[in-house]
């Protein structure tokens, strides 16, 4: 996996070079015409000014011209017809012309070898200008030295370092461009989940940073949606709880105030108010045990007790449940001392008790377990139920999760996130094992004694 430091590094190498050769390629052609352009023209404009001097009555004007530091860093060499030389000026080397190029400024033709290919090794460039000086014929030669080929260099890399800064901003700024790209898209999807759209997902295929934060995000979204799916299913779920008890409370309380309503009747009516009175005051009741399982502040009143017989008074406590249904009940509870909140953990077991004979059909077998091993206790329920599809199995523990989406079975999904809550709450797990229509088997792993050293809290 490419790291994303190392994305940025390689881009900016990647670019500094791209830079360098662009600019050699571009700069190189545009120098050499530059060179021999700015080369050409002052070469020319010099001998012209040269040879309107040397005429001059004062030849001290001419000595002076010649020492001008405008000329510093050329030669001046004239030729007559006679080919006899004058060196002028500072004396530099050698100028490589031949006899014919001579006489072709003799002849009144201009010279030139700026635009001659000059080989591997460093040529001076040479213009030759022809001039007439009291009816004879003068070769006027000027030979630029190494100095003045320098500094017009030296201008020519001044705008190629120019030229690659230049490029390399543009290149860099458009690598940086296709990086931070993914990142604004996922800063835009953020805004989108921050005002509660959560069905949202980003594209990015690279297995770089980013493409872990956008996979995570991605993930993150998948999950929010669920929750936000289970919120709206729970808010429905007890809209209809609450609704379907309150409507039969109003229904028959109307009724009672009929005076043709038999005392048999009201008997009944009351007792169906009274049934669904209970029901809401469950519902309450588990609403508000979630809250206070949520709380920052939640202790535990911590006791010894003999879990065996809790267990026991449990499913006792259920029997109308379980004998309507006709569901053997095999027990194999060993004697086991633990300490814990007894009251909460009760709790546990009657959900998750209430859960196997819900979920079980009629004759069915429900099973409940204790094993000690070390310092801690199984507790396993099983029952050959209805099952739990794989699908459902992560999440049913969460708060406001219903498996059964039709509400043929009464509920409100809070039982699992309950018990979890207090078995996290006394240091403990939970965990789930069940295939579809083969039953189900719920493991609670307690520790025998709490951990007084870590702080109470609800998780």
């Amino acid at each position: 996996m490419k790291s994303i430091y190392v994305k940025l590094v390689l881009s900016f190498i990647i670019t500094i070079l791209l830079s360098v050769v662009i600019t050699v390629v571009v700069t190189t052609f545009l120098s050499k015409q530059k060179l021999e352009m700015r080369l050409g023209q002052d070469m020319v404009k010099m001998g012209e000014d040269f040879i309107d001097l040397y005429g001059a009555e004062d030849s001290d004007k001419a000595a002076r011209f010649l020492s001008n530091s405008s000329f510093i860093h050329f030669s001046f060499i004239i030729i007559d017809d006679q080919h006899e030389e004058k060196v002028l000026g500072q004396p530099g080397p050698p100028i490589p012309i031949t006899p014919q190029e001579v006489d072709q400024v003799l002849d009144g033709k201009r010279y030139s070898n700026l635009n001659e290919e000059k080989g591997d090794r460093p040529q001076p460039n040479v213009v030759g200008l022809p001039f007439k000086e009291n009816g004879r014929s003068y070769a006027l030669f000027i030979q630029s030295h190494p100095q003045r080929q320098f500094s017009v260099i030296q201008d020519v890399q001044n705008i190629q370092l120019i030229t690659i800064l230049l490029v390399g901003i543009v290149l860099f700024a458009y690598v940086s461009t296709i990086i931070i790209k993914p990142i604004k898209r996922l800063s835009t999807a953020m805004k989108v989940v921050g005002q509660g759209e959560y069905n949202v997902q980003v594209e990015h295929a690279t297995n770089d940073e980013i493409g872990l934060l956008t996979k995570n995000f991605n993930q993150m979204t998948k999950e929010l949606n669920k929750i936000e799916t289970m919120r709206q299913e729970f808010i429905a779920s007890v809209s209809h709880e609450i609704q379907s008890p309150l409507t039969s409370i109003r229904g028959f309380s109307a009724a009672l105030k009929d005076d043709i309503v038999s005392e048999d009747k009201k008997i009944q009516y009351l007792t169906i108010i009274e049934k669904e009175s209970t029901r809401l005051s469950q519902l309450s009741s588990n609403l508000l045990k979630l809250a206070s399982l949520d709380s920052e502040h939640q202790t535990l009143t911590l006791q010894q007790y003999r879990l065996d017989e809790q267990i026991r008074h449990v499913v006792m406590a259920l029997e109308p449940q379980w004998t309507k249904k006709n569901i053997e009940i095999d027990l194999d509870l060993s004697n086991v001392q633990m300490e814990a909140d007894k009251d909460l953990l009760e709790q546990v077991w009657l959900n998750l008790v209430t859960n196997a004979i819900k979920y079980t059909p009629e004759n069915g077998l429900v099973k409940i377990s204790i094993h000690q091993k070390n310092e801690e206790i199984d507790v396993e329920i099983k029952d050959n139920g209805i099952g739990i599809a794989e699908e459902d199995q992560k999440y049913i523990f969460e708060s406001f999760y219903k498996v059964d989406k039709s509400r043929t079975l009464k509920g409100s999904g809070l039982g699992l996130a309950i018990t979890k809550k207090i078995v996290r709450l006394h240091e403990g797990a939970i965990h789930v094992e069940s295939k579809k229509e083969q039953g189900s088997i719920f493991t609670v792993t307690l520790p025998i004694q709490k951990n007084r050293t870590k702080k109470d809290s609800s998780v």
